[in-house]
C-alpha cells in the first residue's frame, strides 16, 4: 500500500531542507506532529504516511556516552514511550513492529532527495538501524511475527548518517550544544562500527574542533564531552600524545576555574571535582599530581561549605573525606571530619519533626493487652514475644503501599544521621531497595509500637507478678542463656525492674549477643576465627551472628529481621554497635528500648533445637 504525506508535514519537512537553519530534533518533531491533520480526516494511506514522518522523529536517541544497542530492541533507536497495558503487554511508542519495508524504503528515498545535512543524516541512520532490525528472522526481533523486510539496505545509508552528522556540526546546523555532542557521539560510534577509518578519524577531528570553539567562547559549556568520548577509544581512534594532552588541558583548564571562588559566575565545586576525578584517571599513579589535583577540587567545596546550612555542608563535606583518604591526604580527611562534626549539632537542629495523633479507644488498648497476658505467666511471656515482634513481609507490604499513598516519598533517598553528624546509611528509593525500607520503616515501628509493649508488659506484671526469678527462669529454659551468664542477666533483669534504662540496656544487649552466639553453636556452625596477629581466637560479633547462612536456616525469618533491625543494620536501630562503640546518644537509652531488649530476650527464649546437628552439618529443625 502506498504512503500518501499530508501536504502540511510536508510542507515543514521541505521548508527546513530549503531554509539552511540549525535545527533542534526535539523541536523539530512538535512541528511535524503539530502539522499533522486529525487522522479521522485522512485516507489509510495518508495516515501511514504522517506515521512514517512521526514515528521518525519521535524514536530517541542514548544520552551522550550510553550504551550504543538499548531496550527492548537491542539497536541505537528507542520508543519515546514504553509502559504496561491492563493486560500485561508491553507497549511501546512509536514501535519498530508498526514499521513495514514501504516506511523504510520512504526514509531511504528521503536520504536521496533530502540536503540538510540533519534531516538527511536522521533519515539515514533510521534507515539503517531500523532497515536492518527488520531484515532479522523474526525469531531475532521482539514480538514480530511478521516476515523480514525486503527492501535492500546499503551501507551507503550509514556513511550517508556519518557525513550528515559531521556536516551539520561543521556548519553549525545543530540547535543546541547538547544535541551536537549526542551527534558526534554517534558519528564517532558509527564509523568504528563501520571500521571507516578515514570517518573516524574525521569525527575525531570534528570532536576537537567543536570542543575548542565552545571553549573559546569563554562561557559555560559541557567542557567534559572531549574526554568522555574519546574515553575507551584512544586507541580506534588513534588519538595521538598531543591530543591527549589537549585533553587532559582541558580537564586542567575546567579545574582552574570551576575551583576559583572569585568568580562568582563560573564558581561550581561540582565541576571542579568531575574535572578532578576525571583527571585523576590520567594522572595514574603520580602521586604528587594526584594529591594537588583532589586537593584543590576538594578545597572548592571546603569554601562553599562554610557559608552552607548544616546538614547541605555535611552532605558535601562527608563526600571529600575517601577523596582524601584515598589521595593519602590523612590530614585533611582528619581536618574535613572535624568540620562535620562541628556542623552536627547545627544539622540536627535543622531537622523538621513530623508528629500524627493517633486515638486507640481504651477498651479496646486493654482487650488487646488483656489477650496478650493470658491465662499463666509462661503463656503472657511467650505470647507478648511473637505478637510484638516486627514481621518482615508486613513492614514490605506496608512499604510498598507508599508507593501510592506516598509516591514522591517512596522515590527520594533517605539518609541516616548518627548523632555526630556522619551519615551511617543511606536508603534508595522503594522500587530500589525494599530491603532497606523494610528495615527503616521497621526502625520506626519500634519507636511508635513502644507504647503498646509497655502498655502489655504492665498488664502482664498485674495480672501474674513478674518478679526477677520468675523471668529469669523462663529465660533459662532455653539452652542459649549459659549458666555462667545467669549473674549478668540478673543484674540486667533487676535493674529494667527497677526502671534503670542505661544500666539494664548496657547489661543485657551484650548477654543477647552471647545468646545468640550459642544458638548458633547449637545450630552446628562454628563461632570463633582466628586472629594471625594474635596467634589466637576470637569470637564472632552479632552482625556476622545474623547473617550466618546456618543462623538464617535455622532461625525463623522474622526473628531474623526483627533482631537485625533492633540490632546489627545500621538502617535499623543498630544499638548494638552504637553501644559497642560509644557513639549511642544518652536519648537513646530509655525505658521504651529497655523494653525492647528485655522482649529480645523473651523471642530468643521461645526458639528450640530439636536436632542437634553434627558439626558442619546444616541438618536442624527450630521452631517459634
Amino acid at each position: 500500500m502506498a504512503l500518501i504525506i499530508p501536504a502540511a508535514i510536508e510542507a515543514v519537512i521541505r521548508q527546513a531542507d530549503t531554509a539552511a537553519a540549525a535545527i533542534d530534533e526535539v523541536s523539530f518533531a512538535g512541528a511535524i506532529e503539530k502539522a499533522a491533520p486529525p487522522a479521522d480526516g485522512l485516507t489509510l494511506e495518508a495516515r501511514r504516511g504522517a506515521f512514517a514522518e512521526i514515528a521518525a522523529w519521535r524514536f530517541i536517541r542514548p544520552f551522550v556516552g550510553g550504551p550504543i544497542e538499548r531496550e527492548p530492541w537491542g539497536i541505537y533507536w528507542s520508543p519515546l514511550a514504553s509502559g504496561t497495558l491492563k493486560d500485561g503487554k508491553a507497549f511501546h511508542s512509536p514501535d519498530v513492529s508498526d514499521v513495514d519495508e514501504e516506511i523504510v524504503a520512504h526514509w531511504i528515498e528521503r536520504v536521496r532527495t533530502l540536503a540538510h545535512p540533519v534531516l538527511k543524516a536522521r533519515y539515514a541512520d533510521l534507515s539503517w538501524e531500523i532497515g536492518r532490525y527488520l531484515k532479522r528472522p523474526a525469531e531475532h526481533r521482539l514480538n514480530s511475527p511478521k516476515p523480514p523486510i525486503a527492501v535492500n539496505i546499503p551501507v551507503t545509508l550509514a556513511f550517508a548518517a556519518v557525513d550528515g552528522y559531521l556536516d551539520a556540526i561543521e556548519g553549525g546546523l545543530v540547535g543546541d550544544e547538547y544535541g551536537s555532542w549526542v551527534l558526534i557521539d554517534r558519528a564517532i560510534g558509527l564509523s568504528l562500527s563501520l571500521r571507516d577509518t578515514a570517518r573516524a578519524r574525521r569525527a575525531k577531528d570534528e570532536l576537537f574542533a567543536y570542543y575548542r570553539r565552545m571553549a573559546s567562547e569563554g562561557t559555560k559549556f559541557q567542557w567534559a564531552r572531549l574526554n568522555d568520548l574519546l574515553d575507551g577509544r584512544e586507541k580506534a581512534l588513534a588519538v595521538t600524545e598531543a591530543e591527549h594532552q589537549e585533553v587532559i588541558q582541558s580537564l586542567e583548564t575546567a579545574l582552574a576555574i570551576h575551583s576559583d571562588c572569585s568568580d562568582k559566575d563560573r564558581f561550581d565545586p561540582h565541576q571542579a571535582t568531575d574535572a578532578a576525578d576525571r583527571l585523576v584517571r590520567h594522572l595514574g599513579n603520580n602521586r604528587a599530581e594526584t594529591q594537588r589535583v583532589v586537593k584543590r577540587a576538594a578545597a572548592a567545596f571546603e569554601e562553599i561549605a562554610k557559608s552552607a546550612s548544616g546538614m547541605l555542608a555535611i552532605a558535601w563535606l562527608e563526600d571529600l573525606i575517601p577523596r582524601y583518604r584515598n589521595a593519602g591526604l590523612v590530614d585533611d580527611a582528619a581536618r574535613v571530619e572535624q568540620a562535620i562534626r562541628s556542623r552536627a549539632e547545627q544539622a540536627r537542629g535543622e531537622m523538621k519533626q513530623i508528629s500524627v495523633p493517633v486515638e486507640i479507644p481504651r477498651g479496646e488498648l486493654d482487650q488487646w493487652a488483656d489477650a496478650i497476658a493470658g491465662a499463666t505467666l509462661k503463656e503472657a511471656l511467650g505470647s507478648i514475644a511473637v505478637n510484638c515482634m516486627m514481621r518482615e513481609d508486613q513492614m514490605r507490604q506496608s512499604v510498598q503501599e507508599m508507593l501510592e499513598k506516598a509516591p514522591l516519598l517512596s522515590m527520594m533517598n533517605i539518609a541516616v544521621m548518627g548523632a555526630d553528624g556522619f551519615t551511617t546509611a543511606t536508603v534508595r528509593s522503594v522500587e530500589d531497595d525494599l530491603e532497606g525500607r523494610s528495615i527503616q520503616h521497621a526502625a520506626d515501628r519500634f519507636n511508635w509500637n513502644a507504647p503498646f509493649l509497655y502498655h502489655a508488659l504492665n498488664r502482664i506484671k498485674e495480672k501474674h507478678g513478674c518478679d526477677l526469678d520468675a523471668l529469669v527462669a523462663h529465660l533459662n529454659e532455653a539452652p542459649w542463656f549459659a549458666a555462667h551468664r545467669e549473674a549478668l542477666l540478673r543484674e540486667g533483669l533487676a535493674a529494667w525492674i527497677a526502671g534503670d534504662a542505661v544500666k539494664s540496656i548496657h547489661v543485657l544487649v551484650p548477654q543477647l549477643e552471647a545468646a545468640c552466639r550459642d544458638l548458633l553453636a547449637a545450630l552446628g556452625a562454628p563461632v570463633r576465627k582466628f586472629i594471625p596477629r594474635t596467634g589466637g581466637y576470637e569470637v564472632i560479633g552479632l552482625g556476622e551472628v545474623l547473617r550466618h547462612d546456618v543462623f538464617c536456616a535455622g532461625v525463623p525469618r522474622d526473628i531474623r529481621f526483627h533482631l537485625r533491625t533492633l540490632y546489627s543494620d545500621a538502617r535499623g536501630i543498630n544499638l548494638r554497635n552504637h553501644l559497642a562503640h560509644g557513639i549511642a546518644n544518652v536519648g537513646l537509652f530509655g525505658m521504651g528500648l529497655a523494653n525492647w531488649v528485655v522482649h529480645s530476650l523473651l523471642l530468643l527464649a521461645t526458639l528450640r533445637v530439636r536436632e542437634q546437628p553434627t558439626p558442619g552439618s546444616a541438618g536442624h529443625d527450630s521452631r517459634d
